[in-house]
This record gives C-alpha cells, structure tokens and sequence, in this order.
C-alpha cells in the first residue's frame, strides 16, 4: 500500500473531503497543475502494462489548451502525475501518488459559453519502453549480471530511472541477442522471471524488480473490508473458476552458447488445505516455462517457486465495490469478511480502479491463497 498516515486511513472510513489532482511535467521540467473533473487510473497485475489514466481537466484560463505539437499538453515527451487524497481543511490535504504516465491522446471539447475540456489518455513508462524498439541486434554479454542487465536496457529509454530492485547474484552463462525490431519491454520482463521477479512501474514512477507477493508470508493485512460500521465495501461478487488453474510450475532452464547441461525444477501447490492442492482431487495442472539464464539446479527451484506464488489463488476470486482508498494498489493483501456470502480471508489485490471524483467507487479483483487465522 502507498505510504498514507494513520489520520488519512481513519478518514477514509467516514465522511471526507475528495481532492484531487494533475501534475503535468513537460519536456523541459515545466510543471503545470490541472483539477482533474472526471476519469481515473486502472492498474492490472497481468497486464503488460500494468497502469493507464484518463482524465479530463478544465483549462479555465484557456492556456493550456493545445494548439499545436509544441504545446505542452500534446503526447510528444509530456508526463502527468495524477493523485487524489483528502481536504482536511482550506489550507491542508494529503494526497496518494497514483502513477507517472506518459500522455497518448489528448482531446479538446469546447462548447459555447464554458470552458474547453481537456481529455487526457496515458499509460505508465512500460509501454514507452516497449515502443522504443531495438533498432540493432542488442547484446547482453556473457557473465552480466542480470538485475543490471535489466536496468541497461531500461536505461536505453529513461536514463534516469529510480529502483526498488533484489540485490541477486545471478548472471548471464552465455551472450544473449535480441533482433533489431525486438520489444525491450518484454526482453526485460523475461529476464525478471529469471530472478523469479515481477517488473513494473509502481504508482511513484519507480522500478520494481521483486518477486511476486506471497500472501502466506505476511502477518497481517494492509487494509480490511470486514462487514461492520465502519466497513467501506459495498458489493462484492464471488467466483471459482479453473481459469487459468495453474497449480505447478515446470521450469527448464537452457540456453545456447554454453556448455552447462540443462536443469529442471517441478513445483506444485503442496498445501494440502489449498482448493488446488496437487494430490487432491483438482489434480495437477502445470505451467510450463522455458528459462534462458537460469543454469543451477538452486537458481531454477527459486525462479519456480517464485512463479508459482504468482499463479496461485485464482481458484477463489472476488470482485469488490467499495468506497476509494487510493493507497491501495497490485499486490496489496486485503482481509474481507462477508458472513452470508461465506467468505472470510487474506487476498492479493491484482487489479483496481481509482476514479478522481467523489461520485464514483472502487472496484477491485483479489485472489484468495489462505483463510485469515
């Protein structure tokens, strides 16, 4: 969960003041703030892009409307830093950061006798990374060490990014080569799954490289929705599907241009209490996976078990309505209680909305691994 003070999360559970927000940054460092009057953020744990914004804004000076490709509201290098928080008083608020996007489209509607209305559409920095394709056989030579390797090809696009990166000793046994037009984006991402991590672009801009949330670790949730007073949900829909189901990973590590045999790592869901429990009746059902730099026995159990944390609990998901807490985000583990829809547990957070106005909720899909002890 974003870094939010105790005051700010009690608020959230009664009556308060929304406000929010749009920082725009230009090319050049310019920083203009816009009151954003409608749209929101998205995030998406699967997704390849994890965070998208629309937003529309009043330009009530008529300045910052764009009139042509220099202006800085246009999708040539400009950023927007959405937030949105709580009016304490006049003259104090808090706020949540909820991405750094990189503008797509903008649009201008400008009726007679108001003021035009900007509508922005913007994604996280991934989806800039993924567009500035290799323009030459790129090279990862033979001994790099794979996090730095990661942050190399980052770099090629954003010099200057922030991290929140494993330290992890693992490298490249062989020279790996990308073709010219190949997708960086993804490049880097398979090379995460190496270190059996997750990368993404988290809601301050920075770099995440860590490995997948493992609910059975943490001792207690970041935020609760348990039916009572002060509860903040609204709906929630139940469901259980065997979709995707993955219940085992299967990992092969190999690469050409080395001479290191091939390794294996097999890995099932061994919790015998779990829906999806390998020698009960859902039976078994892996994903197979095929890894380029993983060459020890030691590095392929990890890289498994790390994959397989991120693939389990999808047996029993929840979409959830509830008022907006915008600290919320990917990742996060909640604990929902609903007595007569029979659900009482920890879940991971994979995909939620944060809209900008005080009209709209929250809509949020969890995953299940365990029930609350």
């Amino acid at each position: 969960m974003e870094q939010a003070t105790d005051r700010f999360l009690a608020s959230l559970r009664r009556s308060h003041e929304v406000f929010s927000f749009v920082d725009v940054h230009g090319p050049n460092q310019e920083v203009v703030r816009l009151d954003a009057t409608g749209g929101g953020v998205t995030f998406d744990s699967t997704a390849a892009v994890r965070r998208h914004c629309t937003a529309t804004c009043v330009d009530r000076t008529g300045t910052l409307t764009p009139r042509d490709a220099e202006d800085l509201l246009t999708p040539y290098g400009t950023e927007i830093r959405p937030y949105r928080g709580i009016r304490y008083s006049p003259t104090e608020y808090e706020v949540i950061p909820l991405g750094v996007f990189r503008i797509s489209t903008v649009r201008i509607k400008d009726s007679v006798g108001g003021s035009p209305d900007i509508s922005i559409e913007a994604f996280d920095r991934s989806r800039t990374v993924s567009r500035d394709k290799f323009t030459s056989v790129y090279i990862i030579p033979s001994g790099t060490n794979v996090v730095q390797a990661i942050k190399d090809i980052l770099a090629r696009t954003f010099p200057d990014l922030e991290y929140d990166a494993i330290s992890d000793p693992l490298a490249t046994s062989a020279p790996m080569v990308y073709d010219v037009s190949a997708d960086p984006w993804e490049a880097a991402s398979t090379l995460a799954v190496s270190l059996g991590c997750e990368l993404f672009f988290n809601a301050t801009g920075r770099v995440v490289i860590a490995p997948p949330v493992d609910i059975d670790a943490l001792p207690s949730p970041d935020w609760q929705f348990v039916e009572g007073n002060d509860c903040t949900m609204l709906d929630l829909d139940k469901v259980f599907t065997d979709e995707p189901g993955f219940n085992g990973v299967v990992l092969t590590g190999e690469s050409a241009g080395d001479e290191l045999p091939p390794v294996r790592s097999v890995v099932w869901d061994a919790e015998p209490s779990s829906p999806t429990y390998h020698l009960g009746p859902y039976g078994e059902v892996p994903m197979f996976v095929t890894d380029t730099v993983v060459k020890t026995q030691s590095e392929a159990d990890a890289a498994a078990n790390a994959l397989l944390r991120g693939v389990l609990g999808f047996s029993s998901q929840l979409n959830l309505t509830g008022t907006v807490n915008p600290a919320l985000v990917e990742g996060d583990i909640v604990e929902v209680v609903r007595t007569r829809s029979g659900v009482s547990g920890l879940y991971a957070i994979d995909a939620g909305t944060v809209p900008f106005t005080v009209s709209e909720t929250q809509s949020i899909t969890l995953r299940q691994k365990r029930t609350a002890s």
